[in-house]
């Protein structure tokens, strides 16, 4: 398989080994926990131990599967995960990976300028046929072709380059969950599955994003939900709700906050003033003024004594008391104490604080130890 010819010509003999990584997402969800740092305008990552990967020099940063894309002034490079640069400073790609492949730029056969995809060897995955190309995410990606007029449209591909959804649309929006969006120049949408059949339920005239194995639909103001699979779950007729999260979406019905499951259920009775999605299995309620957290049956477990508090993460949450944040459990037990001027939810093991009189931040871990403080500069 031929390299591309707008890298470098030596790339290929500089490329680092990639030391067992796979161009797949369940290769990509192997790859260590990576947090971002950052110094003044730069941008780095460290990982879940506090250990620095990429220091904080890039100006532009991006998680791929499986290289990561970092940018200085005009040129873009990709590392691997463990902090190993594997395509030196290039023009040629600048995009991130996504699925072991990058689009591209390179000749196709009658020697024209087009879109193809590459490996991170800089070999042609998917050889330059397209107009456009843009990442690929849950298996299918949006390319463009020109039309006689030279008007781009817009179809699907799948991983074998096949173009399962025609490049007859003005605008097709990002992939996710095995699925494609179209939307006209009215705003309205269709949505198509991963073999390019329109799965759009009778009467919807607009389509969100794929979450937790359900998309929100809305008929004019009124929301429900539709399956990954087409089928209608919920008719449209609430006029407030969210994306499913846990199992579990928000409503609201005459002023108040309810949830229900994925067969339109009603799992949590709407009688709450304000509530948040469910995360770490809890969700965070208000009445009267008061926070609460239940569980996905609407059983309170914890009322927890703070004037704020956040929702739970990897078995914390934030709380606040006067001007200072700490970190309960589920039990309600203060872990980390109220000391911090500011501070993020645990995510990799890892929250991000700020201490009062103390320039910059840094990561602690669930002990409350420093693990990384950004320089003072």
């Amino acid at each position: 398989m031929k390299s591309i010819a707008l890298l470098p010509r030596r790339l290929a003999a500089v490329l680092v080994c990639l030391g067992g990584l796979q161009a797949t997402a369940s290769a990509a969800e192997a790859e260590p926990a990576l947090l971002p740092i950052r110094s003044g305008d730069l941008l780095g990552l460290i990982d879940a131990r506090g250990r620095v990967v990429l220091p904080a020099e890039f100006e532009e940063l991006k998680i791929g599967d499986p290289l990561i894309l970092v940018r200085k002034a005009r040129r873009t490079a990709y590392f691997d995960f463990q902090g190993r640069m594997v395509v030196p400073p290039q023009d040629a790609w600048s995009q991130p990976f996504s699925a072991g492949l990058v689009p591209a730029v390179g000749k196709d056969p009658q020697g024209k300028s087009r879109w193809g995809y590459a490996d991170p060897q800089g070999r042609w995955s998917l050889p330059p046929a397209w107009d456009d190309a843009q990442p690929f995410t849950d298996g299918l990606a949006v390319v463009g072709l020109a039309d006689a007029w030279g008007a781009l449209k817009y179809g699907a591909i799948d991983r074998t380059g096949r173009l399962v959804v025609p490049a007859v649309h003005d605008k097709l929006l990002r992939p996710g969950g095995g699925l494609v969006r179209s939307e006209s120049r009215e705003r309205t949408h269709r949505v198509f599955n991963a073999q390019g059949r329109d799965i759009t339920p009778e009467g919807v005239d607009f389509v969100g994003i794929a979450a937790d194995g359900m998309v929100r639909i809305w008929s004019g103001r009124k929301q429900g939900f539709m399956t990954v699979a087409g089928e209608l779950a919920v008719p449209p007729r609430y006029e407030q709700a969210s994306d499913f999260r846990e199992g579990r979406a928000r409503i609201w019905v005459d002023g108040k906050f309810g949830f229900i499951d994925r067969t339109g259920r009603i799992a949590v009775p709407a009688r709450w003033d304000s509530a948040e999605d469910f995360s770490d299995g809890l969700a965070q309620v208000k009445a009267d003024g008061q926070a609460r957290f239940i569980d996905p049956q609407g059983q309170v477990v914890l009322e927890p004594k703070a004037d704020r508090v956040w929702p739970f993460s990897e078995g914390l949450a934030v709380f606040k008391t006067g001007n200072r944040h700490g970190f309960i459990d589920k039990q309600g037990r203060t872990v980390i104490e109220a000391q911090y001027s500011y501070a993020r939810a645990f995510q990799h093991g890892l929250a991000w604080v700020t201490t009062p009189g103390r320039p910059g931040g840094a990561y602690i871990g669930r002990d409350g130890q420093v693990v990384w403080r950004q320089d003072a500069n």
